[in-house]
C-alpha cells in the first residue's frame, strides 16, 4: 500500500517549487548601480558570497534563494526553519521532534559542517532554527560549498560544539526595506490539539522601516520515542512556545547610502518530555544590529554586532511505578559576534573585500541534585578573531576569478569540567585559510564554475570534556556525552564544480559535483543506546564525494515545478582501528531526491505538494553498535483558498499536511518521526 501511495504521489508531484526572488529589500545598492542592472540581474540579487549585493550572474559560488513566496508555502511539521531548505539539493534534514534539534547534514559531511547566519552574523545551527520566527525573514540564501574566508566558524559549546562552513552556509536575511504596510492575523488548529496564533505588522514612515510580531503555540503533542526508548513516556509530552520580535531599518539620509538596522527576538519554550518529572524550560534571546555606509559610489562600509543568549534547564527523574525527581540541570551560554568590512568596487571588472570579525562566548552547565543549591559542572569561555581579504576580477567579459585569505585565531579557556579541574586550562590555535573560485560564461544561457576552500574547527567543550563523567559509561540513567580529552583539532578542504543551463527563459538545468575532506575529523558516535550516551572521536579522516542534478521550471507566478537528485558517497577512516575503515559518516545518506510543484489559480487556490526521499544513514562509526535508519519517502502538501480579496484586506483558509503517508520511521537516540500531522486555519491580511 505504501509503495502504491508513493507511486501515486510521485506522479502527482511531477516536480516543483518556485525559484522567484524577493524585491522587498536590496540593501547597499545606489540608484546608479540599480539603473545599470538588467531586468534579469535585478531579479537575482544575492549578498551571501561577498556581503554586498551582487547579481547571480557575477558570483562563482552556487547560491539558492528562497523568498517570501517560497517560505509562505513551507510545511513545517516540526516547527523548524531547517525544514524550509529540505527540498534543496544536498540537504538532509533530520529534526528529532518539535522540541529537539535538526541532526541532518548538508553536503554529506556531518551536521556541524554548514553554518547558519542572521544577516551575515553567525547563529547556532541547532538552536536558532527552533527559536527564530520565519515571519521576520525576508528570504533565505543558501551557499553550497566552502564559505570559510568571508564567514567565520560558530564558537558554540552546546550540542555538537563548534560549527564550520566547510560544506556551505545558510543566511537568514531579515526584512529591512518595507514597501507596503500590512497587518497579519493568523490562527490555526491541528493534530495533537495544537493551537497556533500569530500577529504581525510592518510599515514605514519617512526613513523608518519597521516590523514587529508575536506568536504562541501550545500542544499536547504525542509520544516521539521508539518502543523501549529511554524517554519512557507515560503521558502526552505537552509544550508551549511563545515568541516576540521586532526590527527596524532607519535610513539616515532618506536612502540606502547610510542606514542602521536593529532586530530583537525573545523565545520562551517550556514543557515536559512525557513524564511528570521530565520538565524543561528554554529561554532564548537574539539581538542583531547593523550599520551600513556608502562612502562613495565604489566604497561601502558595514559593521554588525550581535548578542545570543541560550538558557536551558531540564529535569532528570528515576523511572518507576511512581517517578521521583532526581535533579534539576541547566546550560547557560552567551555568544557575542561582531564584524566590520569594507568593499571597494574598483571597476566593473574588479572588487576587493576586507574585513575583521570576532566572537566572545561564555558557557557553563549546572546541576541541583535536590540539595537546595546549584553545583557548577562545566565552565568555559572562548575568543575567536579573524581577518580576511577577498579579490574578484573580471579580466575578460565572460570570465570571473575570485581568491581570498583568512587568518583565524582561537583561544579557549576551560576552568571546570565535570565539577573538577580540566587537564588543559587554556588552548590557543591559529590557522590560515584560503578560498578560490572561477566562473566562465560560454553563452548567455550556459556557464561553468568551480570553487575550493579550507576550514578549521577546534574541538568543543562538549566533545573534549563531555556532559557526564567517564565513569558514567553504561550506568543506567546517565544520559549524555562522555568526555574525550585526547581530541585533536580538525581541518578540512572543500571543492565543487558545475554547470547551469537555461532552456528558453523559464527552464533551468543545474549539474554540480563536490568533494569535501576533513582531517582528524571529530565524529559523534553513539556508544550506548540505553542509557543514551555518545562520545566524540577523531576518525582519522572523513570525506564525501557526490553529485547533484536539478531541474526547475517556472512559467510565472501561476505554475512552477522542481526536481533534484543528490548522490553522495561518504566514509571515515581511523588507522588505529581496522574495524573503522571506510565506514559511512554518521547522519549522511547516500541518496536524496526531491519533487514538487506550486500552482496558484486565478480564483485564489494555492496548491504546493512536495515529496522527499532519503535512502538512509547510520548513527555512528562503530560497526558493532551503530544503527541504520531509513526515512524513505515523506510527502507534504500546502493548500490554501482565498475567500475574499479587496484593496485593503484579504481572507484566506489554509492547511499544512505533513508526512501524508504516515511514515513513522525511526530516528537516532531512540526517537521516531511522529507520522502524519496537519495544521489548518485562517489568515486575515490588512494592507495594500
Amino acid at each position: 500500500m505504501k509503495r502504491i501511495s508513493a507511486l501515486f504521489l510521485s506522479l502527482l508531484c511531477l516536480m516543483a517549487m518556485p525559484k522567484s526572488y524577493s524585491q522587498d529589500s536590496i540593501p547597499g545598492r545606489s540608484v546608479k548601480e540599480l539603473l545599470n542592472l538588467s531586468l534579469d540581474d535585478f531579479l537575482n540579487v544575492v549578498i551571501t558570497p561577498a556581503k554586498v549585493p551582487q547579481s547571480e550572474a557575477n558570483i562563482t559560488q552556487k547560491v539558492d534563494v528562497l523568498d517570501q513566496q517560497d517560505l509562505s508555502k513551507v510545511v513545517s511539521g516540526n516547527r523548524n526553519i531547517c525544514e524550509a531548505i529540505s527540498s534543496l539539493p544536498g540537504a538532509s534534514v533530520s529534526v528529532l521532534s518539535r522540541n529537539d534539534a535538526n541532526w541532518g547534514t548538508y553536503g554529506g559531511i556531518g551536521p556541524k559542517y554548514s553554518t547558519y547566519m542572521l544577516n551575515g552574523l553567525p547563529i547556532d545551527a541547532f538552536i536558532d532554527p527552533m527559536s527564530l520566527d520565519i515571519n521576520a525573514i525576508d528570504r533565505i540564501e543558501v551557499q553550497r560549498g566552502p564559505a570559510s574566508v568571508i564567514y567565520p566558524n560558530w564558537m558554540s559549546q552546546d550540542f555538537a560544539g563548534n560549527q564550520s562552513p566547510l560544506a556551505g552556509t545558510v543566511n537568514l536575511i531579515l526584512k529591512s526595506r518595507i514597501e507596503e504596510q500590512k497587518t497579519l492575523f493568523d490562527f490555526g488548529f491541528g493534530s495533537y490539539n495544537t493551537i497556533n496564533t500569530q500577529v504581525f505588522h510592518q510599515g514605514h514612515y519617512k526613513g523608518l522601516n519597521y516590523f514587529f510580531g508575536s506568536s504562541y503555540e501550545r500542544s499536547d503533542y504525542t509520544n516521539y520515542g521508539t518502543n523501549g526508548s529511554w524517554l519512557n513516556m507515560k503521558k502526552d509530552p505537552e509544550y508551549s512556545k511563545a515568541k516576540i520580535y521586532g526590527g527596524i531599518t532607519l535610513l539616515l539620509k532618506g536612502n540606502d547610502k547610510e542606514r542602521i538596522t536593529l532586530y530583537y527576538q525573545k523565545t520562551i519554550h517550556n514543557g515536559d518530555a512525557g513524564r511528570i518529572y521530565r520538565g524543561y524550560d528554554n529561554n532564548y534571546a537574539t539581538i542583531n544590529a547593523g550599520y551600513y555606509l556608502d562612502l562613495s559610489e565604489s566604497l561601502h562600509l558595514q559593521s554588525h554586532f550581535g548578542f545570543r543568549s541560550y538558557d536551558r534547564s531540564w529535569q532528570e527523574s528515576y523511572f518507576g511505578t511512581i517517578d521521583t525527581l532526581k535533579s534539576e540541570n541547566g546550560v547557560s551560554q552567551v555568544i557575542i559576534p561582531a564584524d566590520i568590512s569594507l568593499s571597494w568596487i574598483q571597476s566593473k571588472k574588479a572588487a576587493l573585500s576586507l574585513g575583521a570579525d570576532m566572537q566572545g562566548s561564555s558557557y557553563y552547565t549546572w546541576t541541583d541534585p535536590l540539595s537546595g543549591y546549584r553545583s557548577l559542572e562545566n565552565k568555559a569561555s572562548s575568543l575567536q578573531t579573524g581577518f580576511y581579504a577577498q579579490q574578484e576580477l573580471h579580466p575578460i567579459p565572460k570570465l570571473i576569478l575570485r581568491g581570498g585569505l583568512r587568518i583565524a585565531f582561537i583561544k579557549n579557556k576551560v576552568t571546570l569540567v565535570s565539577g573538577g579541574a580540566p587537564g588543559d586550562e587554556e588552548v590557543n590555535l591559529k590557522k590560515l585559510l584560503w578560498s578560490t573560485g572561477v566562473r566562465y560564461s560560454i553563452t548567455e544561457s550556459l556557464y561553468l564554475y568551480a570553487n575550493a576552500g579550507t576550514s578549521f574547527a577546534a574541538p568543543g567543550l562538549k566533545s573534549s570534556c563531555g556532559t557526564i563523567k567517564i565513569t558514567d559509561f553504561g550506568v543506567p540513567g546517565h544520559n549524555g556525552q562522555l568526555p574525550n580529552p585526547d581530541l585533536k583539532p580538525e581541518s578540512g578542504t572543500g571543492m565543487d564544480a558545475g554547470a547551469d543551463l537555461k532552456f528558453q527563459s523559464h527552464i533551468k538545468l543545474g549539474i554540480r559535483a563536490f568533494y569535501s575532506i576533513v582531517q582528524d575529523a571529530i565524529v559523534d558516535n553513539i556508544v550506548n543506546q540505553n542509557p543514551s550516551q555518545t562520545k566524540s572521536l577523531n576518525a582519522g579522516s572523513s570525506s564525501v564525494r557526490g553529485g547533484e542534478i536539478e531541474l526547475t521550471y517556472k512559467t510565472g507566478p501561476g505554475f512552477s515545478w522542481f526536481a533534484n537528485l543528490t548522490y553522495m558517497v561518504s566514509k571515515t577512516q581511523n588507522d588505529l582501528d581496522p574495524q573503522k575503515i571506510n565506514i559511512s559518516i554518521p547522519f549522511a545518506p547516500r541518496t536524496l531526491m526531491n519533487l514538487g510543484f506550486s500552482y496558484i489559480s486565478p480564483f485564489g487556490l494555492t496548491l504546493a505538494p512536495s515529496l522527499n526521499y532519503n535512502s538512509g544513514f547510520y548513527d555512528g562509526v562503530d560497526p558493532d553498535i551503530r544503527k541504520w535508519f531509513k526515512p524513505g519517502i515523506v510527502a507534504n502538501a500546502f493548500v490554501s483558498q482565498r475567500l475574499a480579496s479587496k484593496e485593503t484586506y484579504s481572507v484566506e483558509l489554509f492547511t499544512q499536511l505533513s508526512n501524508i503517508t504516515d511514515n513513522d520511521y525511526e530516528l537516532p537516540w531512540q526517537f521516531k518521526n511522529s507520522g502524519f500531522s496537519f495544521m489548518g486555519g485562517i489568515k486575515v491580511n490588512f494592507g495594500r
